[in-house]
């Protein structure tokens, strides 16, 4: 018996998700992904599995002021920044206590996706 399949049809792209960075950390793999829509803001997420558990976080990063795209340095500073707090995540749930430096990037993060969700909310 032969099966007639309909063809997908492509819809328009409204957005993408980019892989930016991928690697080990304690046992457990952590995801940075960027995830771009037609808006003028980005949203940059760590995911990493810790004991068959899923983590996540995010923050929501708008270009400067007259400026239609993040550049490639606020891109890396921005993965830099989620991936100091996916590293202080998997430091936590082992039950270790965080660097000072790691701490205060953790402060940082912690407090900019609270003033993103307040203005958001």
């Amino acid at each position: 018996m032969s099966r007639k399949t309909a063809r997908l049809k492509p819809k328009k792209v409204k957005g993408r998700i980019q892989v930016l960075k991928v690697m080990p950390y304690r046992g457990s793999m952590i995801y940075i992904r960027r995830i771009t829509s037609k808006s003028d803001s980005d949203i940059f997420e760590y995911m990493l599995v810790f004991k068959k558990e899923i983590y996540s976080s995010y923050m929501i990063i708008s270009p400067a002021k007259g400026k239609k795209s993040l550049t490639k340095d606020e891109i890396s500073q921005a993965t830099e920044l989620l991936w100091a707090g996916s590293e202080a995540t998997i430091d936590t749930l082992m039950g270790d206590t965080l660097e000072k430096k790691k701490s205060e990037v953790v402060d940082a993060f912690e407090g900019s996706r609270d003033s993103v969700e307040r203005l958001v909310n």
